[in-house]
């Protein structure tokens, strides 16, 4: 019988997919966080899905907001792993280190976590899994161990380039600014974003999408989510299930302490980028409805 291993350990904790790759074989995008850690590249780093979506939100009919950002903040999950799960590895695993990222990483998190198994990588440049087709943020455990004993097996050689999708091209097709994976500044989502001024195209981009924040477009035109919403696959996690708002108006966000406002996704642009999307939304709703 197979000895309990470290990788057990994390899948247990979570309660989601984890799988485990050597930190030699990621592609290292900010070496000096991997520096501030003391951990080698004889390490490894085992890759995590954090499923986000209620299916039910999908298709409420006030929601104006992309999913992701429906829940509270993820970061702020990822702050309560720092407490949680870290500590929990450390004392079962006194001599080694551990860090814990997420977005801010030192490795590449889309491609690592798809060589080492947890999914595929899609047109539109997100990891699509298994369990949670592409509604998932990507977390990451680095540690000095290495891959045999986070893992109790052989390392194996893993793809010098990621999996990816069938390639259907739906995603693209359901894309409103016709926006390439590699240049995600042209996507709604990043427009939604951007500070200051928008132009007249700008605006009219912003309308055609109706969200007051993000884009979900070609993640819903994907077959593999739309198994996920057709089967009500949720997250099983409890911080993703608490706490939604599935729709924001001006009156609700001017009526929001700053710690509320600050568990949001939207808030790490400010209110004034959100309140702007919000203004246009309105105005044009409210020239909709005057005879």
């Amino acid at each position: 019988m197979k000895e309990h291993t470290m990788l057990d350990s994390i899948r247990s904790l979570l309660g989601v997919p984890a799988r485990a790759i050597p930190l030699s074989v990621c592609g290292i995008g900010r070496s000096y966080l991997l520096d501030r850690t003391n951990i080698p590249l004889t390490g490894t780093a085992i890759l995590f899905a954090i499923p986000y979506v209620m299916t039910e939100d999908v298709t409420d009919s006030r929601r104006n907001l992309s999913l992701y950002a429906v829940p509270r903040d993820y970061h702020l999950y990822i702050r309560e792993l720092e407490t949680t799960l870290l500590p929990s590895l450390r004392g079962f695993y006194p001599h080694n280190r551990f860090a814990l990222f997420s977005d801010h990483s030192p490795i590449r998190e889309v491609d690592a976590a798809a060589r080492a198994g947890l999914g595929t990588v899609g047109m539109h440049g997100l990891l699509i899994t298994p369990e949670y087709g592409s509604f998932v943020f990507i977390g990451e455990i680095l540690t000095d161990m290495s891959y045999e004993n986070v893992t109790g097996e052989t390392a194996p050689v893993f793809p010098s380039e990621p999996p990816t999708c069938r390639a259907c091209g739906l995603c693209q097709k359901a894309c409103p600014m016709d926006c390439p994976t590699e240049d995600k500044s042209r996507c709604l989502s990043a427009l939604s974003q951007k500070k200051g001024e928008l132009t007249s195209c700008e605006r009219e981009a912003l309308l055609r999408g109706g969200l007051a924040w993000g884009c979900d477009a070609c993640q819903l035109a994907c077959p593999y989510n739309l198994r996920v919403l057709r089967d009500g696959i949720d997250t099983p996690i409890s911080f993703f299930r608490r706490s939604r708002m599935p729709r924001i108006d001006t009156d609700m966000l001017n009526a929001m302490t700053e710690e509320d406002f600050s568990a949001r996704a939207y808030s790490w642009r400010g209110r004034a980028v959100i309140t702007r999307n919000l203004q246009l939304l309105e105005d044009a709703d409210n020239e909709r409805r005057t005879p």
